[in-house]
C-alpha cells in the first residue's frame, strides 16, 4: 500500500445535498424543472458539460457557452455551501493517519479548481495531499480512467499499490478502470447499490483504518 486517492464530492465533503438544490436552482433561473429521479439519472456523478447539455437539450452550445454556464452553476454551489462546509466523518484522522504512515495520498475530481480550492482550503486540509487534481487537467471525463491514472503518476505509484474513495458509479467504473482497489463511500448510493461494484464499502471515514486499507491490497 503506496497511495490513496479520494474523489472530492461525497467523499471528503457530503456536497450532493447542495449540489441538488443548485442544480434545481439552476434548472429554474431557464424555466426547466429538476425532479429527483432526474437528478440521479443526469446530474449526480456526471462531468459538467453533460449536465449542461441536458439542461439546454433543445439547443446546440459552443464549448465557450457551456463552460460559461458550468461556471454559473457552480458560483451558484459555493454561494449556497460556503456556511455548511462539513468533512465526511472521520476523513480529517483518517488523512492523518495516512502522512503518519507515509502513504502519499490525492484527490481527483471531476469538478472544477475553484470548488477544489474552496473546499480544501475551507477545511484547512491542503498539507495532507500530495497532489490535487480537478476537471482541467484531463480530456476524458470520469468514467473514463484518465484522471486516476495521472494521480498515480504524480504520485509516482502503480495501479496495484493504490485503493481509490469513491461515491459514484461512474467515478468507481474509473476507478476500477484504472487498475486501483475501490471503496464506496455510501453517501450517493446505498451500501447495497455500492458492494457488487467495490472491494470495499464505509458509510463513512469513521468506518476505516491502515489495517483495513491493507487487507485490500494484500489479494493483489
Amino acid at each position: 500500500m503506496k497511495a490513496v486517492i479520494f474523489d472530492m464530492d461525497g467523499v471528503i465533503v457530503d456536497t450532493n445535498p447542495h449540489h441538488r438544490i443548485a442544480w434545481r436552482e439552476y434548472y429554474q433561473r431557464y424555466g426547466k424543472t429538476l425532479s429527483d429521479s432526474d437528478f440521479i439519472q443526469y446530474v449526480s456523478g456526471k462531468h459538467n458539460t453533460d449536465i449542461v447539455a441536458h439542461l439546454f437539450a433543445d439547443r446546440t452550445l459552443s464549448a465557450e457557452e457551456s463552460a460559461r454556464l458550468a461556471h454559473e452553476k457552480e458560483a451558484l454551489f459555493r454561494e449556497l455551501y460556503q456556511h455548511d462546509i462539513t468533512p465526511v466523518a472521520g476523513i480529517v484522522d483518517f488523512l492523518k493517519a495516512l502522512k503518519a504512515a507515509g502513504i502519499r495520498t490525492a484527490v481527483a475530481t471531476s469538478a472544477p479548481a475553484e470548488n477544489l480550492d474552496f473546499i480544501i482550503d475551507a477545511l484547512n486540509i491542503r498539507s495532507y495531499f500530495d497532489a490535487l487534481l480537478n476537471e482541467s487537467m484531463v480530456n476524458h471525463p470520469k468514467p473514463d480512467p484518465e484522471i486516476y491514472e495521472k494521480a498515480m503518476a504524480q504520485l509516482g505509484v502503480e495501479p496495484s499499490d493504490c485503493v481509490v474513495f469513491e461515491d459514484s458509479m461512474t467515478g468507481i467504473q474509473a476507478g476500477k478502470a484504472s487498475g486501483a482497489r475501490v471503496v464506496g463511500l455510501a453517501t450517493t448510493e446505498t451500501p447495497d447499490e455500492l458492494r457488487p461494484f467495490v472491494d470495499d464499502v464505509i458509510h463513512d471515514f469513521t468506518e476505516m483504518n491502515l489495517d483495513r486499507l491493507q487487507q485490500l491490497v494484500k489479494v493483489f
